[in-house]
């Protein structure tokens, strides 16, 4: 058996709040996994003010949540064919960046749970310089270019959003996450908030008010 690989033309699906054409500063928002865009920026609904708007671009993979019925869901990718599914959504979200921003917005590029990976992804590999990085209940991947991350991070802020009772977080874990953290040359602030797993309006709301 051969196997083959294709590139082939696919529609996404992007989602915004705003004026993209006014506004002074933009926020590309990544969904976690088994998340549609279309509901999740609606966690963006507080903070979505004048002169802010939010893009939230989906995943490219669907799928229904319960296996063959029900709600639909989407991803950024699978441990199947992980590099092309990398490689094909980094393309994609550098098209995100060259149609819904323009030249002097202040961009913050906020991720959560399997959109932190995401972010950290695209960051690395693709073409986006955000001046904030926001990663929300969730870990900077390991296989990163650390050379490249290191200098793109030079000029931006950092920001670690958790929850300690989070079902998918352990001590452990956050340390070797801090250490790695810590190679790129990145002294993130660390902002705690009580929701778990998830984006909560408020939390969200009073970390937007304490530093933006």
């Amino acid at each position: 058996m051969h196997k083959h690989n294709l590139s082939v033309q696919k529609t996404a699906s992007v989602y915004s709040k705003g004026d993209l054409q006014t506004a002074s500063e933009v926020w590309i928002v990544l969904h976690g996994y088994a998340q549609l865009a279309s509901t999740f920026i609606e966690s963006f609904d507080a903070i979505a003010v004048e002169g802010r708007a939010i893009v939230a671009p989906e995943g490219l993979h669907r799928f229904y949540r319960k296996g063959f019925y029900g709600d639909v869901v989407a991803s950024w990718m699978t441990k199947e064919d992980r590099l092309n599914d990398i490689q094909d959504y980094v393309a994609y979200l550098n098209k995100i960046v060259e149609t819904f921003t323009q030249p002097g917005q202040n961009i913050t590029l906020f991720g959560f749970s399997q959109g932190v990976a995401t972010a950290c992804r695209w960051l690395a590999d693709g073409n986006i310089q955000p001046n904030q990085l926001v990663l929300w209940a969730g870990t900077f991947p390991q296989d990163i270019d650390l050379k490249r991350t290191s200098k793109k991070m030079e000029s931006m802020r950092c920001y670690l959003a958790f929850d300690e009772s989070d079902p998918f977080r352990n001590e452990a874990s956050w340390q070797k996450q801090l250490s790695f953290i810590d190679k790129i040359g990145v002294n993130p602030v660390q902002f705690r908030f009580d929701g778990g797993h998830s984006v909560p309006t408020e939390a969200l709301s009073a970390f937007t008010k304490q530093y933006f």
